[in-house]
């Protein structure tokens, strides 16, 4: 008959794959090249102007927004409205 403990043994479970790096360390890389990109945007954006820095900085909201589940969305536009209507209220003159 077969044997279990052999089978069982050689089981993928039992030998998980080996990893270069570990899965966090791959996020945190993923994040900090992202955080690298936008912070190049922005510095090209400033070398154009403030509206350019606006532009960029709506474009990554956009993105983040888009990416966020459609339950949570929601309250982020309410809070992306309120931020509008604080900062329009503080810089009015």
């Amino acid at each position: 008959m077969n044997e279990p403990t052999t089978r069982s043994s050689s089981a993928p479970w039992n030998d998980p794959p080996e990893r270069k790096k570990t899965l966090r360390r791959k996020r945190a890389e993923k994040l900090a090249r992202r955080a690298e990109h936008w912070g190049r945007l922005l510095e090209e954006a400033r070398s154009e102007g403030p509206e350019m820095v606006a532009a960029v900085a709506f474009d990554r909201l956009r993105g983040q927004l888009d990416k966020l589940p459609v339950s949570a969305r929601e309250r982020a536009y309410e809070d992306v409205v309120q931020a509008l209507d604080r900062i329009r209220e503080t810089h009015a003159q």
